[in-house]
């Protein structure tokens, strides 16, 4: 019965209850599409470090990273490459020599990382060939051709075809230096990474530092990257005498955020739905303000307090239960649309490519967020309806029947 009088109660002021549950959908919505945004957000980030520079797993001789000495390469490399090969879960693998040097122009020179890869390889492990904005990545049959990032060009003041100097130390410590031509330039997410890393063949770049079949570097893209850790472990006890990373090894930056971000974005929303509920808390003592003879009438008849007072709570959570389902269709449909299209954000692209962000997010939906959601705003909903219906606890019967 009082569940019947509550439904009838909430539709004898339509509008009062449209506006509330408008409130709750559009409150709801804030709070997951806002989470929504950012997983996108972050997850490109993610695919974007991933599929540029890092790779799922890294593997490298123990003194490598500390300063890319060309003589710290892999023992047996080309072997160990070859066994990754036929593992079910890696997907590619591309080994690569890596040194640093710097790279001249005809105006001006400046300092680089120099990656020596295997076109076919690296193509499946990464996606820069996919980000050439002039040129190819790598032509047939040519040798010494370099492929760098477009700011690194505009800082070098060079073109498609023109030529470039490299100059780095080989294996024995000796200073050496290629020429070679520009056959591609191409723009990352990652600005900072375009501005600092260089590509040229295997070839070309291994009998300039002398390292012959050495290699520097294995990179692994697996199949799923949530067996990372899975794989780098079972690698780390195969070759125990090498250095293996997974990429939150590799970028525990990344791997921070992503660890905080659901507690950021859960207080984010607290903020959204203490704001909401205090738009309830106004709607609501509104409407117990205007029903003083309703609830007196109610008390003189011989309805407990108890009973009013689980009336007006009902009330507000059968609101709220309207407004959640609201807010989550429109949630989804705006992440369908959105996920899609992308939200344009190329105002703020300079700034954000300078972070590895893209500058068009599709957002992101994890049907993880829509327990813990719908829960904290119907909790939002009670907590609002408390001080409602305290209020109309304290009205005397005898005073508000005769109040007009």
């Amino acid at each position: 019965m009082l569940f019947k009088i509550a439904w009838r109660n909430i539709w004898r002021n339509k509008m009062r209850s449209i506006v509330v549950i408008a409130s709750v959908a559009t409150g709801l919505f804030a709070g997951m599409f806002m989470m929504a945004f950012f997983v996108g957000m972050i997850n490109q980030e993610i695919d974007s470090e991933v599929e540029t520079t890092l790779s799922h797993i890294q593997m490298h001789n123990p003194a490598f990273p500390d300063d890319k000495a060309a003589n710290f390469t892999i023992d047996s490399g080309q072997q160990i490459v070859a066994h990754l090969r036929k593992d079910v879960n890696v997907k590619a693998v591309s080994a690569r020599v890596i040194t640093t040097g710097m790279i001249s122009s005809s105006s001006t020179a400046t300092g680089a990382e120099i990656h020596g890869v295997v076109a076919a390889d690296e193509q499946a492990i990464s996606s820069i060939a996919q980000d050439m904005r002039e040129g190819v990545y790598f032509s047939e049959g040519k040798h010494n051709e370099i492929v760098m990032g477009e700011k690194l060009a505009q800082k070098l003041g060079v073109k498609l075809h023109s030529k470039v100097v490299l100059t780095f130390q080989s294996r024995n410590g000796d200073l050496t230096a290629g020429s070679f031509r520009v056959a591609g330039i191409f723009r990352s997410r990652n600005s900072g990474f375009d501005e600092t890393t260089v590509f040229t063949r295997f070839e070309d770049l291994a009998p300039l530092l002398e390292t012959g079949e050495g290699i520097h570097e294995i990179a692994v893209m697996l199949r799923s990257g949530t067996t990372a850790a899975a794989m780098a472990g079972s690698l780390k006890k195969e070759y125990p005498a090498l250095l293996i990373q997974t990429w939150t090894e590799l970028s525990p930056e990344i791997a921070l955020v992503t660890g905080v971000f659901d507690q950021i974005m859960y207080i984010l929303i607290g903020i959204i739905l203490l704001a909401l509920m205090f738009g309830i808390i106004n709607t609501m003592l509104m409407a117990v303000l205007e029903r003083q003879r309703e609830f007196g009438m109610l008390m003189a008849i011989g309805m407990n307090k108890k009973r009013v007072f689980s009336m007006v709570v009902l009330e507000t959570i059968l609101l709220t239960c309207a407004g959640i389902p609201a807010g989550i269709l429109l949630t989804i449909g705006a992440v369908a649309y959105l996920g899609r299209h992308g939200i344009d954000l190329s105002s703020y692209s300079q700034g954000l490519m300078q972070y590895g962000f893209s500058n068009r997010v599709f957002p992101q939906l994890q049907t993880s967020m829509f327990l813990p959601i719908t829960v904290m705003t119907a909790v939002t909903a009670v907590l609002s309806a408390i001080y409602p219906a305290l209020k109309a606890l304290q009205f005397k019967p005898a005073t508000a029947i005769h109040k007009i």
